[in-house]
Order: C-alpha cells, then sequence, then structure tokens
C-alpha cells in the first residue's frame, strides 16, 4: 500500500512554498518556476498513483493516520473516490495553471512570492480534501481562506486590491464561525470528529443533525461565494488571472460543495437542511446567470457566471444527486478555468483593460483565443457534445424527479447562461475593434490604418500560456462523454453507499431536449441584441451608459454598507471621538493624577526631620494599642 503518500502529498507543496519564499529574491525565476511547477506536478503524480492502486484494489478506501492529540484525535488522511475525484482536479489543474503563470507572471518584480502562494494553496486544498475528520478540514479550510486572502490581494500597493482581499477574508470568517460552530455541536453530540464515526451516528439526534447541517451550510455558502454571502467573489478579481482560475473558477469557491457533498449523511438525515442546500443552490444558480448579463469587465462576468455554476452543483447536492454535483464540478473546473485563462490572454492583448466594451474584433488578430474560448464557453452552456452538457443534464434531471419548481429554476439559470455567454463572446471576439475616441477617424482608409495600428499593439502569446489552454479546452470538449457515465457512475457510487444517486446509464432526452432549447433560445435572444448587427451592440458598447440594476448586482453591496459598514464605521468614530480619549483615556489619566497626589501627600512626610518619624511612629504605636485593646 501507498499510504505514505498521503501526508507527502500534503506537505510537498507546503515545503516548496517555504522554499521559494526564502529563496525567492537570490534564485532566477526560473529556477524558481522548476522547483514551484515539479512540487505540484510530482503531488499529481502521487494522486494518480493512489489512484490506480485505489480502482485495483475494488475501491478500498487508502488511509494514513497518526495519534495527535490521544484519544481525542487520532490525525490522517483518506484517498476513497471522493476525495481522489476532487485531489485530480486540485493537482491537475493546479499544475496547468502553474505553468501558464510562468508566461503570465514572468516579468512581475514579485513573481517569487507569486509562486510561493500559489504552492502554499494546493497544501491548503490537499489538507482540505484529504483529511478524514473535521479538526483537519477546519485547518484545511482556514488555510485556504488565508491563501485566498494573499493571492486576491497580490498587488497590495493598489487600494482596490487591499480592499477586496479584505472583504473576501471577512466573508469566510463569517462562513467559518458556522463551520467552528457546526464542528463544536458534532463533538458534544457525537463525541469524535472523525468521519466515519460522526456519520454512523448522525440518526440519533435528528433535531440536532439539522441545526448542524445549517451550520455547516453556512460555512459553505460563505466559501462557494452563494447568496447572500457572495459579495467578495466580483472583487476578488482583482487577484492576477491565474489566481481566478485556480481559486475562484476550479478549486476553492467549490470547496463548499466538497463540504455538503462529504457530510452528505447530515443532509440525508435532515430534510430540511438538504432542501434548504437546494434552494441556495437553485436561487444562486439563476441570479449569478442574471447579474453575469449586465457586468463589463470580461472577469466579472465569468466571477458571476462561477456563481451560477456552483448554484447548480448546491442544487444538485440538496436533492441528493451527490454524484452528479461532484461530476459538473469535475467537468466546470475544465471549461471555468480554460475560460479564465483565455480571458487572461485577452486582457494581455490589451494591456490590462479587462472592459469588454473596449474591446471587439479579437477574431483576427488571435485564432487560438478565438477558438479555444469558444469551446470552453459551448461547455459552459451545455451543449452537446461538449462537457457541461452531460453533469448540468443529470442536475436538472433529479431536479425534474425532486422538485419541479427548481427544475423551472435551473431551466431559467440555463437559458440565462447561455445570453450572457454570447453576449460576451460577441462583444469580445466579434464585430469591429474598438477605437479610442482621439483615434476615431472617418475615411475608410484612415479606418484601416487604425486598424493595423491596433493589430500590431497585439503580442503573441507565450507557449507556457497556450499549452494549459488547449489542454483544458480539450477537456473541456472530451470530458463529459469519457467520464459519462461509467466513471462518474461506478466510481463515485463508493463514497455514497447508501443513497439512489440519480445514477443513469444514458442520457434522458426529455431533459436534454429542454435544457438545449432553452438554452438555443438563450442564445439567439443574446445574438439578436448583441451580435454584429444586434440591435442593442452600440448602446451596449456607450461607455458613458449608467449602470442598471445588474451592473449594480442588484444593490447588495449598497445593501451591506448601508446595513453593517456604515454603522460599524459609525461606532468606530464614536470610539475614537469620544469612548478611548474621555473614557479609556480618562480612566487611565486619572489613576495617574490619583497616583501623583498620593504621592505628593507621602512626600510632605519624607522630609528629613527625624522628630517628625518619631512622632509618626508614635502615632502609629498608640492607634495600633488602641485597636487591641479596645476591640480584641
Amino acid at each position: 500500500m501507498s499510504a505514505w503518500m498521503l501526508p507527502v502529498i500534503v506537505v510537498l507543496p507546503l515545503l516548496s512554498a517555504a522554499v521559494v519564499a526564502y529563496f525567492r529574491n537570490t534564485w532566477s525565476k526560473n529556477l524558481v518556476s522548476w522547483v514551484a511547477c515539479s512540487s505540484v506536478f510530482a503531488t499529481a503524480v502521487m494522486v494518480l498513483t493512489l489512484l490506480v492502486q485505489f480502482i485495483s484494489s475494488g475501491h478500498q478506501p487508502i488511509r494514513w493516520s497518526y495519534p495527535l492529540w490521544g484519544d481525542l484525535l487520532n490525525f490522517g488522511f483518506v484517498a476513497d473516490s471522493l476525495s481522489l475525484w476532487w485531489m485530480v482536479v486540485v493537482t491537475g489543474a493546479g499544475f496547468l495553471i502553474h505553468i501558464y503563470s510562468i508566461g503570465y507572471m514572468y516579468e512581475d518584480e514579485s513573481y517569487g512570492r507569486f509562486m510561493a502562494k500559489l504552492n502554499y494553496f494546493i497544501f491548503a486544498m490537499s489538507l482540505l480534501v484529504l483529511s478524514d475528520n473535521f479538526i483537519g478540514l477546519l485547518m484545511g479550510w482556514a488555510n485556504v481562506g488565508l491563501a485566498s486572502y494573499m493571492l486576491i490581494g497580490f498587488y497590495f500597493t493598489k487600494p482596490s486590491a487591499q480592499n477586496a482581499a479584505i472583504k473576501a477574508f471577512v466573508m469566510n470568517v463569517l462562513g467559518e464561525i458556522g463551520l467552528f460552530a457546526g464542528i463544536a455541536f458534532i463533538y458534544k453530540t457525537y463525541g469524535s470528529f472523525k468521519y466515519h464515526v460522526v456519520f454512523a451516528k448522525v440518526a440519533e439526534d435528528p433535531q440536532m443533525v439539522t441545526l448542524i447541517g445549517l451550520l455547516l451550510l453556512l460555512a459553505a455558502v460563505a466559501k462557494s461565494a452563494q447568496m447572500p454571502l457572495h459579495t467578495w467573489l466580483p472583487y476578488a478579481m482583482e487577484g492576477p488571472t491565474p489566481v481566478s482560475a485556480l481559486i475562484h473558477a476550479a478549486t476553492m469557491v467549490t470547496a463548499g460543495v466538497y463540504l455538503v457533498s462529504r457530510a452528505y449523511p447530515i443532509y440525508e438525515a435532515s430534510s430540511a437542511a438538504a432542501l434548504t442546500v437546494a434552494w441556495v443552490g437553485g436561487l444562486g444558480a439563476l441570479f449569478g446567470s442574471v447579474v453575469a448579463a449586465g457586468q463589463f469587465d470580461i472577469k466579472r462576468v465569468l466571477a458571476f457566471s462561477t456563481l451560477s455554476q456552483v448554484g447548480y452543483m448546491f442544487m444538485g447536492n440538496g436533492l441528493g444527486a451527490y454524484a452528479a454535483a461532484d461530476f459538473h464540478f469535475f467537468t466546470h473546473a475544465f471549461f471555468k478555468a480554460a475560460l479564465f485563462l483565455c480571458a487572461g490572454i485577452v486582457v494581455h492583448h490589451y494591456h490590462g483593460d479587462q472592459d469588454i466594451r473596449k474591446m471587439g474584433g479579437l477574431m483576427q488578430k488571435d485564432r487560438f483565443a478565438f477558438w479555444t474560448f469558444l469551446v470552453a464557453m459551448l461547455a459552459l452552456i451545455g451543449l452537446p457534445p461538449f462537457a457541461g452538457f452531460f453533469s448540468k443534464d443529470e442536475i436538472l434531471l433529479a431536479a425534474l424527479e425532486g422538485n419541479i419548481a427548481l427544475f423551472i429554476v435551473g431551466l431559467l439559470a440555463a437559458g440565462a447562461t447561455a445570453f450572457y455567454n454570447v453576449r460576451l463572446f460577441s462583444l469580445v471576439f466579434l464585430g469591429d475593434p474598438y477605437v479610442p475616441p482621439a483615434k476615431q477617424v472617418s475615411s475608410k482608409r484612415q479606418k484601416q490604418a487604425a486598424e493595423a495600428e491596433s493589430h500590431e499593439e497585439h503580442h503573441a502569446t507565450p507557449l507556457t500560456m497556450k499549452v494549459p489552454v488547449a489542454i483544458l479546452a480539450a477537456l473541456s470538449l472530451v470530458g463529459g462523454w469519457i467520464f459519462f457515465p461509467n466513471w462518474q457512475n461506478s466510481f463515485l457510487q463508493s463514497s455514497f453507499p447508501t443513497l439512489h444517486l440519480h445514477l443513469t446509464a444514458h442520457i434522458n432526452y426529455l431533459v436534454a431536449g429542454l435544457a438545449t432549447l432553452v438554452a438555443l433560445v438563450g442564445m439567439g435572444i443574446s445574438w439578436y441584441l448583441y451580435g454584429p448587427k444586434g440591435v442593442r451592440r452600440q448602446a451596449e458598447l456607450d461607455l458613458n451608459a449608467a449602470g442598471g440594476v445588474l451592473y449594480n448586482m442588484f444593490y447588495f453591496d449598497a445593501l451591506y454598507d448601508r446595513l453593517f459598514v456604515q454603522p460599524a464605521v459609525a461606532f468606530a468614530r464614536f470610539c475614537a471621538n469620544l469612548v478611548d480619549p474621555q473614557i479609556i483615556d480618562g480612566i487611565v489619566n486619572g489613576l495617574g493624577r490619583l497616583a501623583a497626589a498620593l504621592g505628593s501627600f507621602l512626600r510632605v512626610l519624607q522630609n528629613g526631620y527625624i522628630r517628625r518619624y518619631a512622632l509618626t511612629l508614635f502615632a502609629g504605636l498608640v492607634l495600633m494599642l488602641a485597636y487591641y485593646i479596645l476591640y480584641v
């Protein structure tokens, strides 16, 4: 058995992060790249080795443990079908994004610091996924939040990046309160932190199960940016594009999905908690897809797309379709990481400008970005035979069988997903390229000269950026039908042995047909409005147009600012202007004045006259004798 690999998989990226961080200013960038990327590649190889061993042993979990706190916690790791399924994505996609980062971040003066933080994130996510107990999950959970904070705020001299990092950290801490409380109730109720012990006892106290399930859901909602704790996700795009691809598309933002899947016996024992999970996901899927249609930042569009797709995963988990939810996580990692990395190529072309209104016509300038973005976009929309078609439709099938209202919500979200993707694709790659007002000309020849000049400004994309995007785009095309249904069904089923998982060996043509039809309608409407000859295209490209409800994200930020931020600021000012100087300082200064007054009084007695000292001693002796004579 290769159980020894489990702690190595967790520790190796942490060791690499420490080494790269220490030598980042003395090593060459090439050496930093080799050390950082090779550590993640080694973990990916070990994960695949454990995967082969797991399959060859008849799906017997591989365990490694260490007695950390005596009988309280036997700390350990487990490689079962669920953790291996996720670790393939964490290390596989993580390695590709590390390679992409070489080309994307190589010229940055803090390149070594960035690669060290990427390694640290791989460590944290591996700890979260591989732990066989809630304490290990909590440790990984907190470290993932710390890694996210550091990577979102990588450009720490930018106030917007600082604010985005703080916002993400605060929202995740709010969720961690739920995780802390949930784990505390788990130990109080079941007397253990180990998964297999806790899950074997959940039926003993159904009332506590509901409370625990809702507390864990609070943590999952914050980490996975679901409503109403979603507001940190669009601002997290302040981090470099590889951060968006790794953390906010492929792994970290889906950690809440993993938590619910891992704790499935808790949700199976509480229909109320499970239904809450399903509706949180369904509403998130619809909300994210609608808001994405009103954004002009290319990465922010994809951020709300992530919110929507993770909502589908939550909906699947809440409906008991755990394998379908985890299958959608798998395919989503391919096409969303491809979209984010391709967006990085687009942003490079426009010298860091992420406003899609200032793009256009990129198809003629970068065919590679055009085709890879198109493939990943069609996978996100869910058209056959792309990957998203197989995984998303399984969740819709579970909704059709379990909750017709959620099925309708899921279909509406599918239509909105098609709508915003065509809008994004058309504004970036089709039509005429954007010409700044200072360069706008009237004659055809001058216009062609301006476009030629604009074309020359675009630079070639390095191979280290192209290869990962090409691999992810290929997986976005074939990843669905390769793993459906045999891999998904037979492999994941061992992690949910007590459930009917809505497993199907064939495509449900009713659901597939309805979902495809709705998607085509959404695409058609969007093409009519925003295509190269769309009736709303020019109005959409107006840089001076006022932002509406969708652009302002239904004013959630304004609402939270009014309800929480401003009162907190007002209270802080009250403390700064009154409580601190008048009360706190007043007490301290008063004690100082009292000590000074007492010292002044005692100074009178210490004047050097012996007769006064003798009189004082005599008076004290008289008082002591009087006390003992009269009262003792």
